[in-house]
């Protein structure tokens, strides 16, 4: 009891005393910086302002827990005024699980409470091979909560409309609910088809790693995608068995993105390809298997030789998708055309290994309108759409760098420069080398960017220029697709 009293009155104390850091992330006034050696060292302060985009960074982390894994997804919460983020971690490298194939058989009640920073003992630590830590931006070294499983977890997202609750899905195909109030472990995880049985009848749901999640239709249900091509519906209400099971025939799906203004999805596999999955339903509800269907985006003209050669599409695994966040004030006005939103908001960002960042428009056509190429040759890890601002994107690559793009202003450079802007160097090496970006997610309002090397989790406040637009943005934008011949509207 007492143990209880003293990390729950600690944790408001904390929050307190952190409160400098969390205005250092909504205000550009002041630089804060923390990493594992110093948490706050002068000379990486000083190189850090060079970048005049980026207002402050505050590295979150905690090594008990987390060291030797990486991230595998970042999500952040609506509930907590956007000082509340969710971080899932792969096991660590040192683990004895075999490929982190255990399947997730524990569940709640369970004794240890989710806010407690000590395991029951020193095996739950070192052999949960999944994990999930929701943080605090006012507590840079301390988690808000942990939450483990018995599978790697590769997506985690807070539930849109029951704050207590956070979603998984895991590397052995399951799908996995916590709860901040029931203690560490899952209160309801999907069974495994451990007879591997017919992937069509959707019973047990996946079979192999959930390599993409999405929220459908304000919390109504969720999507995942797995490694085998499987894609899923499912309601929180049940978790035996998807409600809908979809399958793109022939490909190993890397990602997953949804277009909510439509709730039809996308999916790139690890040859570089990219499918569309329209439903004839716009109206978000859940429709049968029979009425959605699955396309490949490729250029009808193009002759045999460039389909051939895949000229279209990335050359290797897509590693991100990303569609545009579009509000209920601006849904009303919203025009679809092949399943997709016409003009700037249909806009769709892909990323590969094969060092570049494709722009499409699916509403008009299937081939992609542009092709921005990774001066250094380095693999694409993650892009994303700012929400806030129509025209801006990030890209994470595994130089260790971000990338700004505002394509309102240019869409041949970014606005960060070629060099971009460095993250977290590499501490076992003296060279200027940085520790590859796994993951990155903007906040709900923009204004802060979370960017994931290894175990640490970068929270980046950004300068106005980047969340706060003028108001001719996607005019602009568009503008600059059509006056180079790039996008007809007709």
């Amino acid at each position: 009891e007492f143990s209880h009293f003293f990390n729950s009155a600690s944790k408001k104390v904390e929050r307190l005393l952190g409160a400098s850091i969390l205005s250092d992330l909504l205000v550009d006034d002041m630089l804060y910086y923390t990493d594992k050696q110093s948490k706050r060292d002068a000379s990486t302060a000083a190189q850090k302002s060079q970048h005049s985009l980026v207002s402050a960074q505050v590295s979150f982390e905690y090594p008990k827990w987390t060291n030797g894994r990486h991230v595998t997804s970042i999500d952040w919460s609506t509930h907590h005024r956007g000082e509340v983020m969710l971080a899932s971690y792969h096991m660590p490298l040192s683990t004895n699980s075999s490929n982190g194939s255990t399947a997730v058989t524990s569940i709640a009640p369970n004794s240890t409470p989710s806010s407690s920073l000590l395991p029951r003992s020193r095996a739950e630590m070192t052999n949960a091979d999944g994990l999930s830590i929701i943080w605090n931006l006012t507590m840079p070294s301390r988690p808000e909560h942990i939450f483990t499983c018995g599978s790697p977890v590769l997506n985690a997202k807070f539930h849109p409309t029951e704050a207590s609750l956070v979603v998984g899905a895991c590397y052995s195909g399951q799908v996995v609910v916590w709860d901040v109030r029931n203690g560490r472990l899952p209160v309801q995880r999907s069974s495994l088809n451990l007879l591997g049985g017919s992937i069509t009848s959707g019973v047990g749901g996946h079979i192999h790693p959930v390599v993409g999640m999405e929220v459908l239709d304000g919390g109504s249900g969720f999507v995942t995608a797995a490694s085998d091509g499987t894609v899923n519906f499912w309601s929180l209400a049940n978790l035996m068995e998807p409600a809908e099971t979809l399958i793109v025939p022939g490909v190993n799906l890397t990602s997953l993105a949804i277009a909510p203004e439509c709730q039809s999805l996308l999916v790139g596999d690890e040859r570089g390809s990219i499918y569309g999955i329209v439903s004839s339903s716009t109206s978000g509800g859940r429709s049968s298997s029979s009425r959605r269907t699955v396309r490949k985006l490729k250029d009808a003209t193009a002759d045999a030789q460039q389909q051939q050669t895949n000229d279209f599409n990335h050359y290797g695994p897509v590693s991100g998708i990303s569609t545009k966040l579009i509000s209920k004030s601006d849904s009303d006005g919203i025009s679809l055309s092949r399943g997709f939103a016409r003009g700037a908001k249909g806009l769709v960002l892909t990323c590969g290994v094969d060092w570049t960042t494709k722009l499409w428009a699916p509403a008009y056509t299937d081939k992609p309108l542009l092709n921005f190429l990774s001066h250094s040759y380095d693999y694409m890890c993650d892009v994303q759409w700012s929400p806030a601002h129509p025209s801006v994107f990030a890209t994470a690559s595994s130089n260790g760098t971000l990338a700004m793009w505002n394509l309102a202003a240019s869409i041949d450079e970014p606005v960060t420069g070629l060099d971009g802007v460095p993250i977290e160097k590499e501490s076992s090496t003296s060279s200027d080398q940085f520790r590859s970006i796994n993951k990155i997610k903007w906040s709900n309002d923009g204004r802060r960017l979370a960017a994931a090397s290894s175990d640490t989790v970068h929270v980046l406040g950004m300068s106005e220029e980047l969340w706060k637009p003028k108001g001719d943005e996607e005019a602009r934008l568009m503008s600059n697709l059509k006056g180079r011949g790039l996008l007809n509207e007709e």
